[in-house]
């Protein structure tokens, strides 16, 4: 029998997003510098930010269009067809109130945000569990409009180019979207959207958080038509990407030797680390990005292994789910904790196995 662990809902709405430490440290009683933070995807290694003038903190964000220079040859897409945003977030919160009210399609695996932003701004919400189905709702034309996880949080699973280029055919030549979050996809260029735009009935979401370790400046993109970047741009208050940001994102985005070794390392790392979960979690089933792993398995053993690590000051992201089935979310540990993070999931999954038998 698994052991069975009840959360309550003020622990529920606390966590709802991975990197709440204070809200961990609240919970569990343990103070935050104590914790090691592994419940996001945010990379262990962030781009080096060199001093700062005095200028930029004393300025108001300046509309030089430095940022959106260096952010369209990162992207490899027009400027007219970017819009700097602070965090992802911010766009895929707001673009959904600029588009035809009608059906969307989206993961019931999945960034939660999508389907609370298009349920907000009036959409109907049809849910697709695997590419097979989205691609026949979009081939019957049950959907006007559909979102992709590209790759997907928390699943990890990367649709290829090719089949994404074939939904955004067919989506737009009735009139509707197709939505891809590739806050994740930087490791992976060659599978991005982003050189199409700004290509009608296509939107893209790009972060500078994870990719770049840089989550802290809040900073992203919507890539989209001119006129509804513009339309965005209208509606958001001034100076809300700070300058800091832009003169940060704007070095980050043209350092393209960093940005080299970064894929390098993280490909390997990632590749060490889903294979040394699996070896010491082997109740949970691995899949992942270059950014994180994630270990399925029975809710019941989730919840327990998940309490195991916290009393052990590590979070991780629980996804829960009310089939049965759940999710964690291992992202990458800095490399000086590698070794020890995995001993304490280890002792954790060893205190889970004897609960279970």
């Amino acid at each position: 029998m698994v052991l069975e662990v009840v959360l309550d809902g003020a622990f529920d709405r606390v966590l709802e997003h991975g990197g709440d430490l204070c809200g961990a440290a609240a919970r569990f009683r343990i103070p935050v510098e104590q914790w090691i933070d592994i419940s996001t995807g945010i990379s262990p290694w962030s781009w080096p930010v060199p001093a700062i003038p005095p200028s930029v903190w004393r300025n108001l964000p300046q509309a030089d269009e430095q940022l959106e220079r260096a952010a369209a040859g990162y992207y490899r897409c027009s400027r007219e067809s970017l819009l700097a945003v602070p965090g992802s977030q911010y766009a895929l919160q707001f673009t959904p109130a600029l588009l035809p009210r009608g059906r969307v399609a989206m993961p019931t695996r999945g960034y939660a945000e999508h389907r609370l932003a298009w349920r907000t701004a009036g959409h109907q919400i049809v849910d697709y569990h695997d590419r097979a189905v989205l691609a026949n709702l979009v081939n019957d034309a049950a959907v006007e409009h559909a979102v992709v996880i590209n790759p997907n949080n928390p699943t990890g699973e990367l649709l290829p180019r090719q089949s994404l280029e074939a939904l955004h055919r067919q989506l737009q030549e009735n009139g509707g979207w197709l939505v891809l979050d590739e806050a994740f996809v930087d490791a992976s260029p060659q599978e991005s959207l982003a050189p199409l735009c700004p290509a009608p009935g296509l939107i893209v979401y790009r972060s500078i958080g994870k990719f770049f370790g840089l989550a802290g400046i809040r900073l992203g993109f919507l890539l989209a038509p001119p006129a509804l970047c513009h339309e965005l741009a209208t509606r958001m208050p001034p100076w809300l990407v700070s300058q800091a940001a832009r003169w940060i994102g704007e070095r980050a985005l043209a350092d393209n030797n960093w940005q080299d070794v970064q894929r390098n390392r993280l490909g390997t790392t990632a590749t060490q680390w889903r294979r040394a979960l699996q070896g010491r979690v082997p109740a949970l089933e691995f899949t992942g990005t270059a950014l994180f792993a994630t270990g399925a398995g029975a809710t019941g053993y989730c919840r327990a292994l998940y309490l195991a690590l916290a009393r052990r000051a590590v979070l991780v992201r629980l996804i829960d789910d009310s089939n049965g089935h759940s999710m964690l979310r291992f992202g990458l540990p800095a490399p000086e904790e590698f070794e020890r993070t995995l001993r304490l999931i280890h002792e954790a999954a060893e205190e889970c196995a004897c609960a279970v038998g």
